[in-house]
């Protein structure tokens, strides 16, 4: 079963980072059919189509999320294998993924101090 929290993770993902950035890393795990089912709804002639163009302009904008779910949950209604793929994609992705922006003084990493200290953000002079 493909939650709504797992497909709007894909959703986010291909909003912020773009359909090849998304599946850089997962590129190898994830088969060619997959891809191109996914691809396919959202290209045509290797350009975005409006509905995801929509979407990368205004990633945070509901409406344009609803839209590309939409269109994946129709294909899967329409051919039963695309369920398949979805599920291929949802399970390979990274889980952990931080959109962070507008905002300074943020580490998203491991520090490592060694027992010094470490300051993050605007230094105080005491």
């Amino acid at each position: 079963m493909i939650t709504t929290a797992a497909l709007t993770a894909l959703i986010t993902s291909l909003a912020h980072k773009g359909f090849e950035s998304a599946f850089e890393k997962a590129g190898e795990k994830i088969s060619e059919g997959a891809i191109n089912w996914l691809k396919s709804l959202l290209y045509k002639d290797n350009s975005p189509k409006k509905a995801l163009k929509e979407l990368q302009e205004n990633p945070e904008k509901e409406e344009k999320q609803l839209i590309v779910k939409s269109i994946i949950e129709n294909s899967i209604e329409d051919n039963a294998t695309n369920l398949n793929y979805l599920r291929e994609i949802i399970e390979i992705l990274p889980k952990n993924q931080n959109h962070i922006t507008n905002y300074k003084n943020i580490n998203t990493g491991q520090i490592k101090t060694r027992g010094g200290d470490v300051n993050i953000g605007d230094k105080y002079d005491k």
